[in-house]
């Protein structure tokens, strides 16, 4: 992908992310790879995404260096570029700031979220971690939440919020979503008594027809 069909692919991100209820204000952030030169594309920090203009994202290369762009990078530019080397399979990071994914991320109670739904495994990979509270922008932060995402499509964000990855930009937005979806029900599940498993030997067999599916390598 190019550089302008990457920004196309971002801004139609930032307008779904927001009709989509996933975010509020200028919270969250988005990348997309135009790896046919190179770089990756990001959002600017602390604008209206209903305001953003192709001119307004920023290019970004693998050394952190910016290449173009007349406004600053989304705060957590490093925390992408670090998915992105991590992952050839992703070629879309969306972060949100979404209602039920930040409040469990935010639990005393929460460590993970299991892998209770199909959607949560076929989806996201399985149970989904929580990577730990750092400073918003910092490489600390970005190193946490590499680590805690593994080969997943989804990682929630200590205090702090969600991520979803995927192939396409539809992918990495459906992952957030459903990570919030799958929040929500956990929410409601505890107040019913609770989560049940899923068996042991579907959990395992979805797994890998996930990480399939996705195309990850491990």
């Amino acid at each position: 992908m190019d550089i302008k069909s990457a920004k196309l692919e971002v801004l139609a991100g930032c307008r779904a992310m927001v009709d989509k209820g996933l975010t509020v204000g200028t919270a969250g952030n988005i990348s997309m790879r135009a790896d046919a030169e190179g770089v990756f594309v990001i959002t600017p920090t602390s604008m209206d995404y209903s305001l953003l203009t192709p001119d307004d994202l920023v290019v970004v290369d693998y050394d952190g260096k910016i290449v173009s762009g007349k406004r600053k990078p989304s705060i957590e530019v490093s925390m992408h570029r670090l998915i992105l080397l991590n992952r050839p399979d992703v070629q879309a990071v969306v972060h949100t700031h979404s209602l039920y994914a930040t409040a469990f991320a935010s639990s005393k109670e929460a460590t993970f979220l299991p892998a209770f739904a199909i959607e949560v495994i076929s989806y996201l990979g399985g149970e989904i971690a929580i990577a730990e509270f750092a400073p918003p922008g910092s490489l600390e932060l970005a190193e946490a939440t590499v680590k805690a995402l593994g080969t997943n499509a989804g990682v929630l964000m200590r205090n702090h919020g969600a991520i979803g990855v995927g192939k396409t930009m539809r992918d990495a937005l459906t992952a957030a979503e459903i990570l919030e979806k799958s929040c929500q029900i956990a929410f409601f599940s505890r107040i019913m008594g609770g989560l049940l498993d899923l068996p042991a030997e579907f959990v395992a067999s979805a797994k890998q027809k996930s990480l399939e599916k996705r195309g990850v390598r491990r």
